[in-house]
């Protein structure tokens, strides 16, 4: 029987308020279940108006804050999102006439030219703000993705045989020679992506850090705190979300990082998704 999980429970998942079995209960469910996942999406988005609104309780809105505004970046996010919300309320109770709808452009053409400036402005404004907001829409999957990707690469999943694996080795450097470049053909079954990066340098690093990213695009994933494994030779072992990764080709840049938290030597691997 599938596996559910009540609005209230997942709040107080986001919100840091349950123990660990049923934290990495909900995480393998974000993991492996779609609709979990959009779920747990949804429901972030619900505490974040809530939050805007001002509709959390005090210990709730404390660790709202200590959860999703530690960064300049979030806490800009958030006015961001305040914003929309304030613009959103005065349009609503701006009065309607004789009960016929009518939009700000309409409005804008029945005003005053001395008000047309400042309400164009705002009304820019907001348009800049919508685009934001979009944007922000792509934030939260880039993080949802980041999330994945540290689960997965827990040291107690990366030793878990998990099913539908699909594993490669991966030799660092461009194709050499008649050497083929890795393939690798996504199924229905294929849940997770396992490379085995060798690592040919000579220096050891205590970890290693991996950011993925498909070969002419922008948006990169990165994977820190990777330890090398030396049974059949010394390489890093990382696992990705299958479904996260469409057909195309990708580069990972596979840094060592030092006891200083400084980057070391760096080595490239490429391969393939296809369909």
């Amino acid at each position: 029987m599938k596996e559910e999980t009540s609005d209230a429970l997942l709040r107080a998942f986001l919100l840091g308020k349950i123990d660990d079995e049923e934290r990495e209960r909900i995480e393998r469910l974000f993991l492996t279940d779609s609709q979990e996942r959009e779920r747990v999406l949804a429901a972030e988005q619900d505490l974040i108006e809530d939050y805007v609104e001002d509709n959390l309780a005090p210990e709730d809105k404390e660790r709202f804050i200590a959860i999703y505004a530690q960064t300049p970046e979030q806490r800009q996010k958030l006015r961001i999102t305040s914003s929309i919300k304030n613009w959103a309320m005065r349009e609503a109770a701006l009065p309607q006439g004789n009960g016929t709808k009518i939009s700000v452009w309409s409005r804008l053409r029945t005003l005053k030219p001395v008000f047309v400036i400042p309400i164009a402005v705002a009304a820019m404004i907001a348009i800049v703000v919508a685009v934001v907001w979009l944007n922000g829409r792509d934030d939260r999957r880039h993080r949802a993705i980041e999330q994945e990707l540290a689960q997965l690469n827990s040291p107690s999943s990366l030793h878990e045989a998990l099913p539908g694996t699909f594993s490669a080795d991966l030799s660092p450097g461009a194709v050499r020679g008649a050497e083929r470049e890795t393939e690798i053909k996504k199924t229905a079954d294929v849940r997770v992506i396992e490379l085995r990066l060798a690592w040919d340098q000579k220096e050891r690093y205590l970890s290693y850090q991996a950011e993925i990213k498909g070969v002419g695009k922008d948006e990169s994933f990165t994977t820190p705190k990777l330890q090398a494994e030396n049974d059949r030779g010394y390489s890093v072992r990382i696992k990705l979300p299958a479904p996260r990764f469409d057909r195309g080709q990708y580069q990972i840049r596979l840094s060592g990082i030092n006891a200083d938290g400084t980057t070391g030597l760096v080595e490239e691997y490429l391969f393939t998704v296809t369909d």
